[in-house]
This record gives C-alpha cells, sequence and structure tokens, in this order.
C-alpha cells in the first residue's frame, strides 16, 4: 500500500536548498538492486536527496580526528535524512541511511537517475536540472512504499558539450566513459587524500565541475577560509 508522502514533502519545505525523489527498489538497476537487497533486505523504497551547492565551502572537505572525513554539504543533508528518518519511524516504518563518507559499495548517482532526479554526465557526476553538476546526494533505504517525485524543473543537464574532457589534467574523461581509477591515481599522486593545513582541508580537484557551463557556479570561500 502506497504511503501518504504529505509529511515528508513538508519536511522538506524547510530546506529549499535540497531536492527529494523515490523509486521503488524493483526499478533500480540490477547492480544497486543488488546492493538492497543485502543492506536493508526489507527495504521497498529508496529516497534519493540532493542539496544545490551555492558556495565553495559548502563542498570543501575536512579530515576528522577519527580518520574520516566530512563537509558541510553532507552534515546539512546528514540532519536532513535524520529528519525524515524520524518521522517514518513515527509511523512504524524502518529506515536505514547508506554510508557516506567511506566505501558503501552503491553509487549514488545511479539510484538517483533512477529515481528521475537527474542524469549522469558526461564527467560520471550527477547533474540535476536545476543545479547542474553543483548537487550533493545522500540515499535513504526504507520499507515505506512512497512515490514522490522531484520537485525541481529545467535544463541543467549535461548536454556533452566535451569541456570537461579537454579540462581533465588527468585524462580520465572521454565520451566512451569515465575512468574512475585513473582519476584516483592522478589525484593520489597529488597527495589530494592528505590533510593540508590547520583545519585538516582535503583539496580534492574539482576542474571538471569548474569547467562545466550547466548550472550555476557556487561562490568562493571568502579569503580567511582560503
Amino acid at each position: 500500500m502506497m504511503n501518504d508522502p504529505a509529511n515528508i514533502l513538508r519536511i522538506m519545505d524547510s530546506w529549499s536548498c535540497c531536492d527529494l525523489a523515490t523509486v521503488p527498489m524493483e526499478q533500480l538497476p540490477e547492480r544497486e538492486k543488488s546492493f538492497f537487497s543485502g543492506f536493508m533486505p526489507q527495504a521497498t523504497t529508496a529516497m534519493v536527496l540532493g542539496h544545490h551547492i551555492t558556495t565553495e565551502e559548502e563542498w570543501t572537505w575536512y579530515a576528522t580526528p577519527d580518520g574520516g572525513e566530512h563537509c558541510a554539504a553532507d552534515d546539512h543533508l546528514l540532519e536532513v535524512c535524520r529528519a525524515i528518518k524520524a518521522e517514518l519511524a513515527r509511523s512504524g516504518h524502518e529506515v536505514k541511511l547508506v554510508q557516506y563518507p567511506g566505501q558503501s559499495g552503491l553509487q549514488f548517482r545511479y539510484v538517483a537517475q533512477a529515481a528521475g532526479l537527474g542524469q549522469i554526465g558526461t564527467n560520471a557526476l550527477f547533474f540535476h536540472p536545476e543545479w547542474g553538476p553543483w548537487v550533493h546526494l545522500r540515499v535513504v533505504a526504507t520499507s515505506a512504499a512512497l512515490g514522490i517525485q522531484p520537485q525541481s524543473v529545467g535544463a541543467q543537464l549535461c548536454d556533452q558539450c566535451g569541456l570537461c574532457i579537454e579540462g581533465c589534467p588527468a585524462n580520465a574523461i572521454s565520451h566512451d566513459g569515465f575512468e574512475g581509477l585513473q582519476c584516483r591515481a592522478y589525484r593520489k599522486e597529488r597527495g589530494e587524500y592528505e590533510p593540508y593545513g590547520d583545519r585538516g582541508e582535503l583539496r580534492y580537484c574539482l576542474r571538471c565541475v569548474w569547467v562545466c557551463p550547466r548550472g550555476q557556479g557556487p561562490l568562493f570561500r571568502p579569503p580567511h577560509l582560503v
């Protein structure tokens, strides 16, 4: 039986910077469907949340004392996910947040694409129809049967212009696909996985996003945060 999503949508109304869509587990690609069958066998729905990146600082990652990492955008989405989890729990539904950051085994962008939240671009990043590639994702599994369509519309999806291919310093992007290991090796050689400065900043390459003409790039960080 389909559950009334009204309460969830009311929660989302409090955060205009975020978008939400759901997809039944049986409509996911096989790889993602297999993940959820082991992660939460009783789940019937995958919920995908996207946060619009509007400042550079939001998507800047910092090392944590326990060896992990975090950024403001992910901290914010985690808060939204927990609010949704609490609401679903009140109506007797089970909810489980997919681990992030770290190696969960699930690629969020494929779940988001299946949910209709946007499309995967040439650079392998996820494109939101209103925000372009400036979107951070989180995924939640639940036993609730929810049918929530994305609220945003627009034309900021990838148009395969090729600027990310030309701009990638690792030559990891092509019209034939994205070489993730090649990208990671380049970044590791540059020391991008090592904390930098007093704040433990992780200065990850975002060249393929900055050269993208889709969406509106975020504001740069104030000089005192650089």
